[in-house]
């Protein structure tokens, strides 16, 4: 049984982070925002909606098991990209519901 077996939907939806997963999340951020903010295969969002897309997939790689920063960082920007690839309009991804399930689908088996 994998990690990812063991993820309820509640652990999905949760929203709160110990100290530990901030700082996971903070390494995370900056390693993939640093490559993300110039991405011109994203150059459709705005910086605020990129950071926040960015963040909200950062958070579900997380809760599905990945807490190295450099693995995390990179797996959210695929994510990211999958995303974008795959969605054809500019209001592309508003809830977490949407993440939740994106993140399943990319989960390893």
């Amino acid at each position: 049984m994998t990690f990812v077996d063991t993820v309820t939907p509640i652990e999905l939806e949760r929203s709160v982070f110990d100290s530990t997963e901030t700082q996971i999340l903070s390494a995370a951020f900056e390693k993939a925002w640093a490559y993300v903010q110039f991405d011109p295969a994203l150059g459709a969002l705005e910086a605020s909606e990129r950071q926040s897309e960015l963040a909200r997939c950062l958070m579900t790689l997380l809760k599905l098991g990945q807490d190295d920063p450099l693995t995390l960082a990179n797996s959210a920007i695929a994510l990211l990209h999958k995303i974008h690839k795959n969605t054809p309009n500019r209001s592309r991804i508003t809830s977490r519901r949407t993440y939740g399930a994106l993140s399943s689908q990319t989960a390893p088996v």
